[in-house]
């Protein structure tokens, strides 16, 4: 009996595994997304600052051979030095990993609350593409950092 309710549970678990590799297959066959959003938000965390209050990265597929990328950063109030840096990344299949293929470039702004960054890239047909930011908060001698990173678009 005991022997039965174990087979059973085993059984149970390789099925509940098909299921999900089946549901996240289903999900990468979807059609490409052509815009990529991300947030210093998506974080789990609860991380407190005292000038920080966000950051945001964008990549939009605009052509077979180009990318609109940006971002920006947010504080609470007016600070020392506020930046965003903004970096291309490229999914290597090969490897399995993102890899940085661009430096799009960073922009500061000073006695300010929010600071922007847009940029056109080129890139190669037929891959997929994010944008990672790096959001600085400078105030008082006091530094305040946090990331984010754009889901991925497909370029064809």
């Amino acid at each position: 009996m005991i022997l039965l309710k174990r087979s059973g549970l085993l059984l149970m678990a390789i099925m509940l595994f098909t299921i999900v590799l089946a549901v996240e297959k289903s999900s990468a066959d979807e059609l490409p997304i052509s815009v990529g959003t991300g947030s210093t938000l998506d974080h789990n965390s609860i991380q407190a600052s005292k000038y920080f209050m966000s950051g945001s990265t964008l990549i939009q597929a605009l052509s077979s051979t180009q990318v609109r990328v940006s971002g920006n950063t947010k504080a609470y109030s007016p600070v020392d030095n506020i930046k965003v840096d903004l970096t291309l990344q490229k999914w290597e299949s090969s490897s399995g990993k993102w890899v940085d293929v661009l430096s799009i470039g960073s922009a500061t702004n000073y006695s300010s609350s929010i600071v922007s960054l847009s940029k056109e890239a080129k890139v190669l047909k037929n891959a997929y593409y994010r944008v990672w930011g790096l959001h600085r908060v400078m105030h008082g001698g006091v530094i305040e950092q946090n990331t984010s990173i754009s889901t991925y678009v497909y370029v064809d």
